[in-house]
């Protein structure tokens, strides 16, 4: 369950499959890819130009197993990638770094003095300033385009919280102003919207609001209250930076409404706006305002109706944006005089082509002032995250890091796309990798692994750094891993991801299924060595197919949901009860039909649970349920909490094990089956 096929809720996760502090090359000089070494690859985040196209700017990150922590290292670099020099140390305190106007400075985050505040450096190198001094942390921030002020979203921080769970009392987010004298604070922060009756959205970062090019007003969204069932009903509104005033802005609509931009001159916001009630399976198109008045115009629908603006183009004549495209992500532009959109790169049916194929966690593209030049974070299953750089017009990426070279040409980690036809006669798109020691002829374990969502994607990224399995060592021991985009999935068409509506755990499942039944029918896979595995909405059709299927070895749900009625009830937000058609007060025995925990009794398959214990997304609650009832019907299962853990995040340590505790499962469970 959530939204991880796009943007996480906080956008800016933490990676949690990144590098250790081992030598790669010495690891590998064993031979094997394992949670361990998998966890020596590095991720690339925050790529941009520099104002005047002369620069990149990125950051890479690691982690540290000594200190249980995951820093990254910024730096800056020739476009060409020479010159490559270090900006701001390798710390776990720094992040959202930007270019100043100017491009003389960088502004980032940090939390060196335990509250995350605005801090600026020269873009030569020296020392980190202090800007902000603030008791709250700072979410997210933007320059003005005159470098004379920063924009900033923070939780009020004068509200004295309740001796009391009161679910009335909570706390709003506002929109704040540092105006600076260079790069020195001028003056106290300003609250820009004090006495307003909603709170700034904060999902999705500083890309919920935006500056006008005069500096004088900033879009943003907001909502009634904090949380994401209010952020599906968001609205915006344009505050004036001098009068500290705000108007809404009326789209001839109540639907959700985000992601605004001003064009460079000015004279256009662009935003995405539902055009009916939100939905979880996502629906919206692009909507033009114009800013001195007129009817909002619309845009040429998208490819697949799921487009997030990017960046306008510098003559404003047109609109960058990306949208899921089958594994990948595409990058598209989109004229606004009413022509259709044209795809600038993107090649989701070649696998080897390196492309946007992970989720969106920071700005992993950026199109050059002069818009002649683009760069990218590029990977693929078998080609680590590198930096790349291509002209526009003709799309042909030179990689310009070399963060991860100590792993290029390591292990073959064969990948396939394949297709198959579902059980209603609806074509299923999965992705296949093979065992490393694979001989043709010969059939081997298979593992399916469940993305989450179910609004996520399996993407064609670098297999050691897929997130919450260690993917690349099942291969390195000699299984199949089969990575399906069932129903529900972003990037295959609006019906694809609208069928499970009504339906949760009907289509989704016999997608799998019949997953399954195209690999053995390959001749591929071992009818008697299959395994489950999945995390999030993954990890819930997992806990679902075990009570289904007795057909799999052992099966590894990570954060499922098991009790939908309890969920309702518990978590932060209806995206479940919405897919199973409304809440169970109106519709009780669907929720009763589709609960795994109501089916228990034909449970065969050994199962390990796990899932963080401070996770609200999928409360530890719903693990506990399922386990208790598994038990008291004899059944073989496992229960394990990582405390400190999240549904996102774990500690570096408590993820090292939530890598090794699937993998050892399986294999137990295999070791039985030979």
């Amino acid at each position: 369950m959530s939204m991880r096929g796009t943007v996480s809720q906080k956008f800016i996760l933490l990676c949690v499959t990144l590098c250790l502090a081992l030598p790669a090359r010495e690891s590998f000089a064993q031979g094997s890819w394992s949670p361990e070494t998998s966890l020596n690859v590095k991720r690339l985040s925050d790529l941009s130009f520099s104002p005047d196209d002369s620069k990149l700017l990125y950051g890479v990150n690691s982690v540290d197993l000594v200190k249980d922590e995951y820093p990254v290292e910024f730096f800056v670099s020739d476009t060409d990638g020479g010159n490559v020099r270090t900006l701001l140390e390798r710390s776990a305190e720094k992040s959202a770094p930007q270019w100043s106007p100017d491009g003389r400075f960088v502004a980032y985050l940090s939390t060196e003095t335990g509250i995350n505040n605005i801090w600026v450096v020269e873009a030569a190198g020296g020392d980190g300033q202090q800007i902000t001094r603030v008791s709250r942390d700072i979410s997210s921030f933007k320059w003005a385009p005159d470098g004379n002020s920063i924009a900033f979203v923070m939780a009020d921080p004068d509200l004295v919280p309740p001796d009391v769970k009161d679910s009335d009392v909570f706390v709003k987010n506002h929109l704040w102003l540092q105006k600076l004298k260079g790069v020195k604070p001028d003056g106290n922060v300003i609250n820009l919207t004090r006495d307003a009756e909603f709170s700034v959205s904060e999902w999705g970062g500083n890309w919920s609001y935006d500056w006008a090019p005069d500096s004088r007003r900033i879009v943003f969204a907001h909502q009634e209250r904090p949380g994401l069932d209010y952020w599906t009903r968001a609205q915006l509104s344009i505050a004036d930076v001098g009068t500290r005033e705000f108007s809404r802005i009326d789209a001839g609509n109540e639907h959700w409404k985000y992601f605004p931009k001003f064009s460079p001159d000015g004279k256009w916001i662009a935003f995405i706006n539902a055009p009916g009630p939100f939905k979880w399976s996502f629906l919206w198109d692009i909507k033009l305002l114009p800013v001195d008045g007129g009817d909002i115009i619309n845009l040429p629908n998208s490819k697949n109706r799921l487009p997030f603006p990017w960046e306008w183009a510098a003559d404003s004549k047109s609109l960058y944006y990306i949208e899921n495209d089958r594994v990948s992500y595409s990058f598209y532009e989109m004229p606004i005089d009413g022509s259709s959109y044209l795809k600038v790169f993107g090649s989701p049916r070649d696998l080897d082509v390196p492309g946007l194929n992970t989720y969106l966690t920071s700005s992993f593209v950026d199109v050059s002032s002069d818009g002649q030049t683009l760069t990218f974070i590029g990977q693929t299953h078998a080609k680590p995250p590198e930096a790349y750089v291509t002209d526009v017009a003709q799309f042909d990426p030179s990689r310009v890091t070399q963060v991860n070279s100590e792993f290029d040409g390591i292990g073959a980690l064969r990948t396939e796309l394949i297709e198959w036809t579902s059980l209603d006669t609806t074509p299923v798109e999965g992705l296949l990798s093979y065992p490393e020691d694979y001989r043709e002829g010969e059939t081997y374990p298979l593992v399916v692994q469940i993305h989450g969502g179910p609004n996520g994607v399996d993407f064609n990224e670098y297999l050691p750094l897929m997130r919450f399995f260690a993917t690349a060592a099942y291969l390195e021991n000699g299984y199949f891993v089969l990575r399906i985009n069932y129903r529900g999935t972003l990037g295959y068409g609006r019906n694809f991801r609208e069928d499970l509506i009504g339906n949760f755990g009907g289509p989704d499942f016999h997608d799998v299924m019949t997953g399954v039944n195209h690999v053995i029918a390959q001749g591929l896979a071992d009818p008697e060595k299959l395994f489950v595995i999945g995390q999030s909405n993954g990890g819930t059709l997992t806990s679902w197919i075990i009570t289904q299927t007795d057909r799999f070895r052992s099966a590894c749900p990570v954060a499922g949901e098991t009790d939908y009625i309890s969920l309702e009830g518990t978590n932060g937000y209806f995206q479940t009860s919405w897919y199973l058609g409304g809440s169970f007060i109106d519709n009780l025995q669907m929720f009763l039909d589709r609960s795994p925990i109501f089916h228990v009794k034909n449970v065969q398959t050994p199962v390990l649970i796990q899932g963080g214990l401070l996770d609200d997304n999928v409360p530890f609650t719903q693990l506990e349920e399922f386990y208790r009832a598994l038990k008291r019907e004899g059944a073989d299962a496992h229960l394990v909490g990582y405390p400190k853990s999240t549904h996102d995040y774990y500690p570096p340590k408590l993820y090292l094990r939530l890598l090794r505790s699937c993998l050892d499962w399986t294999e137990k469970h295999r070791e039985a089956a030979e």
